[in-house]
């Protein structure tokens, strides 16, 4: 079974960490903070009852029931590389889970949750719609059960995007004497913030969410704003300035159409 107290406290750790980085080092002011906290806190809180309770349940017995019958079953591999292939696996599908939920207009309803968000900090990193959290517990399970994941990949994996996820949407950014170097590799705030500017085509890239490599593989990436990262806008793509202006605005979005392309 999932080990919670562990995945709780590497949550609590990371977080502290990040809020204290973007407090003394912070990109730039956050001007609609007390609203976006509300929200995203009470999505975090949502969504925590499906991952701290629904999640561990449901994904370690598909992992326990899919052991030797997998996809992993049939390689004579060690653990240590079984391990580390679903690591990548996993992290590749979320991934094309992202792109997907940007491409099929469904799920972008759902998404779009997501970067209605007006500014980004590390809050922003839990604030996604009840809705998408289940459905990306779904795809996740059929990976792990299609492919026989070890229990302990799950474990690290959910640790690992969860932490990534709050790091690249955190209010600061790297020295830039290390950025280009740490980009090679992984996602970091400044590559992560161009997905969430309202210019479509710069919120169509950048989809990674812990490696970058997907991004170049897959030739998603965007290296830099097309107007620069001064003129960068956040918010919901090709819109008005919408944004949700209620807790009840925000369950809704899925549902409602509310959005007008721009003049």
């Amino acid at each position: 079974m999932i080990d919670f107290s562990l995945r709780f406290a590497v949550f609590l750790g990371v977080l502290s960490v990040l809020l204290l980085w973007q407090w003394r080092r912070p990109r730039g002011p956050l001007i609609q903070w007390r609203q976006r906290w509300r929200h995203n806190l009470i999505l975090l809180f949502i969504g925590a009852a499906c991952v701290r309770i629904v999640q561990p349940l449901l994904l370690s017995i598909v992992a326990l029931l899919s052991q030797g019958l997998g996809v992993f079953s049939l390689l004579e591999l060690p653990f240590w590389l079984i391990f580390l292939l679903s690591i990548l696996l996993l992290d590749c599908v979320i991934y094309w889970q992202h792109r997907l939920f940007h491409r099929v207009t469904f799920l972008w309803r759902i998404h779009r949750v997501h970067h209605s968000d007006p500014e980004l900090d590390v809050s922003s990193a839990v604030r996604f719609h009840p809705l998408e959290i289940g459905l990306s517990l779904c795809i996740k399970a059929m990976v792990i059960g299609v492919f026989g994941i070890p229990l302990e990949a799950v474990l690290v994996f959910d640790i690992v995007l969860n932490a990534s996820a709050m790091f690249n949407h955190t209010n600061a950014r790297l020295p830039v004497s290390i950025e280009h170097s740490v980009q090679k590799l992984f996602v970091t705030p400044d590559m992560h913030r161009i997905h969430h500017s309202r210019d479509n085509l710069e919120a169509n890239s950048n989809f990674g969410f812990f490696l970058s490599v997907w991004d170049v593989l897959f030739m998603s990436r965007r290296g830099c704003a097309l107007d620069g990262d001064e003129h960068l806008k956040i918010g919901l793509p090709d819109t008005k300035t919408y944004q949700p202006m209620s807790f009840k605005e925000v369950l809704l979005m899925p549902f409602k159409i509310v959005l007008k392309h721009r003049n």
